[in-house]
Order: structure tokens, then sequence, then C-alpha cells
């Protein structure tokens, strides 16, 4: 999928969240593992039963729940999270460029500009300016990009989401499976082989739980962010082609531009 507000450099940065939220929740499993295992090296917290129902489950119910091009584009997904936002300096830097061409009537100069532009939403913007689309038509065509880039988008996080509530239902199917067997054993088994049901039923509630909300619900929060800031960069650059269509000088409309993306780091970014 091409990304419609691609980086003026060519390079994103990582995030550093995503990767403190990685090295600490490793930390914290650690931590947790190693605190209850009692100097057992973990092995304790390893059990067949509670890794198969859990994660074959949710596995198993997300196939069921939606198509495999949602899935691949899930999983796709998953790399924007490592990668800072990318910005808007050389849209606008574009943006301005062929504002500059219109203004002095040189169109074959703004088509040749118009080549460089790499963003698809721009380049269909500033297309539409140069053709000279009525203002209302424009609008009904870019905001439909904005509306269909947005729901493909959210429908990505969806998918995590919607795993993020599977992984503990099967993480209490396994606990049951657990209890029922370790009733079962009752009256005709040692301590040690209750034990084990007992573990299996505990354990599978763990691997629910650190699924849900080490994995799946962060990563879904991370998308929803994601695409509010990608939407919002995308309104901005049709602020910007519709203040070129209606005759705007280039000096206004990167001033208006430059105050938009400021206004939105202090509104979304919190400054950053």
């Amino acid at each position: 999928m091409a990304h419609p507000v691609p980086n003026s450099s060519g390079q994103t940065a990582l995030n550093v969240t995503t990767l403190a939220g990685v090295a600490g929740a490793s930390l914290l499993l650690m931590f947790v593992v190693l605190r209850a295992s009692a100097g057992d090296g973990g092995g304790g917290f390893v059990d067949l039963t509670g890794l198969v129902v859990v994660f074959g489950g949710t596995c198993v119910a997300g196939l069921l729940a939606f198509r495999a091009s949602e899935i691949r584009a899930a999983t796709a997904s998953i790399a924007g999270i490592w990668r800072e936002d990318r910005g808007l300096n050389g849209e606008l830097r574009d943006l301005v460029e062929v504002a500059k061409a219109l203004a002095r009537h040189r169109v074959a100069e703004a088509e040749e500009l118009l080549k460089r532009v790499t963003s698809p939403f721009l380049h269909l913007g500033l297309r539409l300016c140069i053709d000279g689309t009525p203002v209302d038509d424009m609008l009904h065509v870019m905001n439909w990009r904005v509306q269909k880039f947005s729901e493909r988008e959210l429908a990505q996080a969806r998918v995590f989401r919607t795993l993020s509530g599977f992984s503990p239902a099967f993480g209490l199917l396994a606990t049951l499976t657990g209890l029922m067997g370790m009733m079962h054993r009752l009256g005709h088994a040692d301590v040690m082989a209750i034990g084990e049901e007992m573990g299996v039923a505990l354990l599978s509630t763990f691997y629910g739980l650190i699924l849900a909300n080490v994995v799946f619900k962060p990563i879904a929060i991370k998308l929803e962010q994601r695409t509010q800031r990608r939407v919002q960069a995308l309104n901005i650059l049709l602020e910007g082609v519709v203040l070129l269509r209606v005759g705007r000088t280039p000096t206004m409309i990167q001033d208006a531009l430059e105050a938009l993306v400021e206004e939105g780091k202090d509104e979304i970014g919190g400054g950053s």
C-alpha cells in the first residue's frame, strides 16, 4: 500500500516509545516468571495445553472473523508502529513550488514539478488544481480519499482490537479445561497430578491476559493513533490544495500550512 504522506528525506527514525515499551514488557515478564517460578528457570511457565488452546484458538478465531486480505494488511501494518511519523516538509515544499509556477502562469513548469511529487494524495490534488477542477468537485474527491484511507487503516487496527478480546476468552476456555481435568483426578490421583492440572488452568489465564494486554491491545492503540495523525496530515495537504485552487499566493499558502502543522503538533503530538 502506498503511503500518502511520505517523508521528504525517504528515511524514518525508530519509534522510541515502541522500543521502550517492548523492553519494559520483556523485563516485566521476566520478573513475573522468575518471581513465580521460584528458581526453576521459568520452565513451569510453559504448558503445551494452554499454549495450544490460547494461541491456536485465537488464531483460528481470527481466521474465522477476517478475510485473508484483512489479516495480511493488519500483519503488514505492524511495521509502522516501529517508525516515527513521517514529516510533511517535502510535501509542503512541492505544493509551494507548484503554486509559484501557477502564479507565474507557467503551466508546463507546474506539470514538470508535478512529476516529482511522490505523495499520491497530493499528486491528485495538484492535478485537479492544474486541470481547473471546481472547488466543490475537488473537495468531494479529496474528502472521499481521506475517508477511504481512514477506513482502511482503522480496519487494520480493528483486527488487533478483536484479537485482544479473543485471547482472554480462550484463556478462560483453557482454564476450564484444566479445572475439569483436576476435578476428574480428585479422589484417585496424587497431589502432584492435581497440581499439574491447576497449573494448566492458571497458566492459560496468564497467556490470555498477556496476549490481550501486552501484545494485541497496545498494537491496536498504536495503529489508531497513527491513523489519527496521518489523517490530520492529509487534511493539512487538502487545505493547501484548496488554497491553491482559490488563488491564494504561494507565501500565504506556505504560512497557513506551516501554522497548521505547528497547531497539529500542539493538539496531537504534545508539541513534540
